[in-house]
């Protein structure tokens, strides 16, 4: 390896390794009501890092080294849930996600394995998670997956089915929430999902105009844009997993309902979903013969009346 390769690589360990201190020891206050984080939105994300051609560093989550935003696997959909803004480095602890692709795996609200003969084995869904041993990567729909591969590969758009890289498994992460019905905007062109996804080789009328979808899913006849302007049509997503380490209006929404319930206190309804409200989502479960999880899925915000915000 050349020297000038040597001091390129040593630059951008150390100034992920710099980061990763700073973050250790400051006392950052992760944001309330931080901005939702949807599938479609992890999709474009993936998408503009193989466009704006990010490169692979170990242990990087979109920090700028020489000019070049960086990121491992894990650490490209890290960068979409960390995201500041397109000058600036991510800011972990803004949501709280698991370290490696075996931790999201883990963590993951759905999964389904992978039939790489069976394209139907991966559901339409823009942003879901794709897993392989000790690998990460964003299935953006139409059978592409992107992803940070590793030194000297970079970000990579190729097949799912049919493709070179053998992908095992999709899942769904507990920080993203996917859309259940109506339309989304994706790579400029429109996609109409119901029952949790996205139609493809149909048409749909609303409001007296019949609507067609090819079999990608994209919109190539009638006007979604009009559509939306003149009939209240907002797209409906999935309630959200709340857990240790999230922030939202619906964390302050469950931290209320716990407070009414007399499990927590007013003053601990912060919006920020710490170690007082998982132990007061605990005892709530454990009353009422929930599984001790501490995590508050569609199950367990549905016996507290709760619904998406």
């Amino acid at each position: 390896m050349k020297k000038s390769h040597v001091g390129i690589l040593a630059a951008g360990f150390i100034v992920c390794f710099a980061s990763l201190l700073l973050w250790g020891t400051s006392n950052i206050t992760p944001v309330q009501g931080a901005e939702v984080k949807t599938g479609v939105g992890l999709a474009e994300h993936a998408l503009k890092a193989y466009r704006q051609g990010w490169k692979y560093e170990y242990g990087c989550y979109g920090q700028f080294v020489n000019g070049v935003r960086r990121t491992d696997c894990s650490g490209l959909i890290k960068s979409y849930l960390w995201w500041t803004g397109d000058k600036t480095n991510p800011r972990p602890g803004l949501v709280s996600v698991a370290g490696g692709a075996g931790g999201m795996l883990a963590s993951a609200t759905a999964r389904g394995n992978i039939n790489l003969s069976k394209a139907s084995s991966i559901p339409r869904i823009q942003g879901l998670c794709l897993y392989s041993p000790g690998h990460a990567g964003v299935y953006i729909g139409s059978n592409i997956s992107v992803d940070n591969r590793c030194t000297g590969q970079n970000v990579k758009y190729q097949q799912v089915i049919g493709g070179r890289y053998h992908w095992t498994t999709w899942f769904e992460l507990p920080q993203i929430r996917y859309p259940q019905k109506g339309f989304v905007t994706f790579d400029g062109n429109q996609y109409y999902y119901e029952n949790g996804q996205y139609v493809v080789s149909t048409q749909r009328t609303f409001n007296g105009t019949v609507y067609t979808f090819d079999a990608s899913g994209k919109l190539v006849s009638g006007d979604a844009t009009s559509l939306l302007k003149s009939v209240s049509m907002a797209v409906e997503y999935q309630t959200r997993v709340l857990q240790k380490g999230m922030s939202g209006n619906d964390v302050l929404a469950l931290q209320r309902k716990l407070t009414s319930l007399g499990y927590m206190t007013s003053d601990n309804c912060t919006g920020y979903f710490g170690s007082i409200t998982k132990a007061a989502l605990i005892s709530y479960q454990r009353r009422t013969g929930l599984s001790q999880t501490g995590i508050a899925d569609s199950n367990v915000m549905k016996t507290l009346n709760l619904k998406a915000v």
